[in-house]
């Protein structure tokens, strides 16, 4: 269940950066489904995109754009879920949907999906064609369909790279966490280029996670691949620490070597109930752990991800927090703001403000955004009362 809340989170996430929602009709989307129609000739041609629990119509040939109807009512909430087409011959023999409205009320026997997939992975609907009478749909077809449907990919995919794709990351930043014995506040401001990545959240097994990062690669594909990288960690919340790093780079090393990116990674479980934390640094080693008067850098010498295809052994460090202790998480950018300067600089500030951090750090951002991403959260342990 948690990863399908994930995906589907990020799914609707990326949809509204797009912001072709509610924008009407578009010549660039109805030239892809008018081609559709003409190119197999059935009736029905959609490029749909699903969000929430919806299917929304974005573009249509020989139907009403801009409609939105439940997903459990369509086939193409069922093609978004795999990156391969879908093919329904006969819909009224097929037993997942033979008892749907789109077959008991439209009449709709043949149904054809491809999945619309952005550049960072994330499958955000499908163009689709449909008919009245079953048929039967070649190897041609189907490789004719996933043309057109790249087609459709690249007009989408446009939008976020005009511009949009940190429109993603600010929406995917968590709420803060608070639960008994811990609490989580953290701020990420970035651009379409940058390659910040940041996530907290509590576990199945109450266990509170902190993840900072950052990947570099050549222009906006740092901000996609970031974006990758923290679907990939929250897609291991409830696996132990060891599994979900190993899992992770496996996962990763292949896109990141592609890219030419390197990704780094401070990654932090938290027992809110013992003060017992462990912790995987690849690379990253931008955290402090304040204790009373005492300032611990969390650092390791890892190497980032994406460096060898083999993934490397990682080790796994432990500290434990006290009642009032804290770990500060950054990146390079907050430590290169006025104010801050360096580690040493992190530390007399953090020392400086022991409650309000992150709006302090947020204070310090120029407005005219010339430095480069900002990234700072804050895990504390409450004091006793």
């Amino acid at each position: 269940m948690t990863n399908h809340l994930a995906g589907a989170d990020r799914r609707t996430a990326v949809i509204e950066a797009l912001e072709v929602l509610g924008s009407g009709p578009e010549e660039r989307f109805d030239r892809i489904t008018r081609m559709t129609h003409e190119a197999f000739g059935v009736p029905l041609t959609f490029l749909n995109l699903v969000h929430h629990d919806l299917v929304t119509t974005q573009s249509t040939f020989g139907f009403q754009q801009g409609t939105s109807v439940p997903a459990s009512e369509q086939f193409c909430a069922t093609t978004v879920l795999s990156p391969e087409p879908m093919v329904i011959p006969d819909a009224a023999l097929d037993m997942r949907f033979a008892q749907s409205r789109a077959v008991t009320e439209y009449g709709i026997r043949f149904y054809a999906g491809a999945p619309l997939t952005m550049p960072d992975g994330t499958r955000v609907g499908t163009l689709c064609v449909m008919d009245a009478e079953p048929r039967v749909f070649s190897d041609e077809d189907l490789a004719l369909l996933g043309d057109l449907a790249r087609w459709a990919e690249r007009e989408l995919g446009y939008s976020i790279e005009r511009g949009r794709v940190q429109r993603v990351l600010a929406g995917l930043v968590p709420d803060p966490v608070t639960v008994p014995g811990a609490s989580v506040t953290g701020l990420v401001v970035a651009d379409e280029d940058g390659g910040d990545l940041a996530d907290w959240r509590t576990a199945a097994d109450g266990s509170v996670h902190v993840t900072v990062g950052t990947v570099t690669a050549a222009g906006r594909a740092s901000a996609l691949l970031a974006a990758s990288v923290r679907a990939a960690v929250v897609a291991r919340t409830d696996l132990p620490l060891r599994d979900a790093v190993a899992g992770l780079e496996a996962q990763l090393t292949p896109d990141l070597s592609t890219a030419g990116a390197v990704g780094s990674l401070l990654h932090l479980r938290f027992d809110p109930t013992s003060g017992h934390a462990e912790w995987v640094d690849a690379g990253h080693g931008e955290a402090l752990h304040l204790s009373g008067g005492t300032v611990t850098p969390l650092r390791s010498t890892d190497l980032p991800f994406g460096l060898r295809s083999g993934g490397v052994q990682r080790s796994v460090s432990s500290l434990d927090l006290a009642p009032g202790d804290r770990v500060v998480f950054v990146t390079d950018g907050t430590l290169g703001l006025d104010g801050v300067g360096d580690a040493h600089g992190l530390a007399t500030v953090a020392a400086a403000h022991p409650d309000d951090l992150v709006d302090h750090v947020r204070a310090l951002v120029p407005t005219d955004r010339t430095t480069a991403d900002v990234t700072v959260v804050v895990l504390t342990r409450p004091a006793a009362d």
